[in-house]
């Protein structure tokens, strides 16, 4: 499935006594808080980044992004603005998060390893990458070896 490089969805922000409150009409639950905008969008934009990577990686469709006049603003003092994002760096952050995989062997190799202080999970990636012909420099992409 080939996916989008950028997304642009609205973002309603309301201004409380102490702080504003920000949140995203066609993502429900998806909502921050920040004591200023500045701060405010850069959570917002990255909640949003994060929501649309998560919903890419498990295969659910994204929504539409709201038009403007379809999103009901409960105070006249509610704006809302746009958030543009740049998906493929949280992509390759979400790609190459550290995940736990068991792997069993002969309790004499595993001790012998121990011993010379190996790192079992460095080895471990390495030898996958060498098994699956990928480019042991390459984190990102993922791209096969030139041969």
């Amino acid at each position: 499935m080939v996916f989008q490089t950028h997304y642009l969805y609205p973002v309603v922000i309301e201004q409380t006594e102490s702080n504003l409150s920000m949140y995203f009409p066609d993502f429900p639950g998806a909502a921050v808080t920040a004591v200023d905008l500045v701060e405010g969008l850069a959570r917002a934009k990255e909640l949003l980044a994060f929501r649309i990577v998560e919903l890419e990686e498990t295969g659910q469709p994204l929504p539409d992004p709201s038009a403007p006049e379809k999103i009901e603003l409960e105070e006249a003092s509610d704006r809302i603005v746009f958030l543009e994002v740049f998906i493929p760096p949280y992509r390759d952050a979400a790609a190459n998060k550290a995940v736990t995989k068991n792997c069993t062997l002969p309790k004499w190799l595993r001790d012998e390893g121990d011993k010379a202080g190996l790192n079992f999970s460095l080895i471990l990636q390495n030898g996958l990458k060498d098994a699956l012909g990928l480019a042991k420099h390459d984190h990102s992409n993922n791209e096969r070896a030139a041969q």
